[in-house]
């Protein structure tokens, strides 16, 4: 396991995603309203099939709803008392009918560009996956479905607490060696 090791070709977007931590916590504190902008125009931007854009973005930062989001979550993440914690919370949705072959991956790419974002303007952030492959009534998905009054054509796809880190990590990654095949897996140079 390797925990950093130089990039052949170093930039700022390499060094975010390399740096990027997923942190539970976060200090008290409110977030500028232009840092979650930014980071809901990161989302924005993400790639989805044939740029049908299916998300959107709900921000929640009224402190009884977070609380709320984070009992349902109890039941999919070790991280649910963060979410309580966080500034806010930007819960990613995505309209199955305008992309019903690709939404998961749209959602989790929005997701994904805005936590790297969170992370560029110095704050802390953790995906939460609420998806339900059954898409069942009695899910956590379907909980924070009616807690948000979201229709039934869209699917939540996580939740990506915000905030100011109240700490910081580092964690190991298997060797790029390790991970790498070339033409059929299995085979190594």
């Amino acid at each position: 396991m390797e925990t950093e090791s130089r990039l052949p070709i170093e930039n700022d977007v390499l060094r975010a995603i390399k740096q990027r931590r997923s942190i539970l916590r976060f200090e008290a504190g409110p977030v500028e309203e232009e840092k979650i902008q930014a980071i809901l125009e990161a989302g924005r931007w993400a790639p989805s099939f044939g740029n049908t854009q299916p998300w959107e973005f709900i921000v929640v930062k009224d402190t009884e709803t977070k609380q709320k989001i984070g009992d349902i979550a109890k039941n999919v993440t070790i991280g649910s008392k963060g979410i309580e914690g966080a500034a806010a919370v930007i819960v990613t949705c995505v309209n199955e009918d305008k992309d019903p072959y690709h939404f998961v991956e749209a959602g989790a790419v929005a997701t994904q560009n805005m936590a790297l974002a969170a992370h560029s303007l110095g704050l802390a952030s953790y995906w939460t996956g609420i998806y339900d492959l059954d898409n069942s009534r009695d899910s956590a998905e379907w909980k924070v479905k009616t807690l948000l009054s979201i229709p039934n054509n869209y699917r939540v796809i996580s939740f990506l607490p915000i905030g100011i880190p109240a700490y910081k990590t580092e964690r190991q990654r298997r060797s790029l060696g390790q991970l790498i095949h070339y033409d059929q897996f299995g085979k190594k140079p």
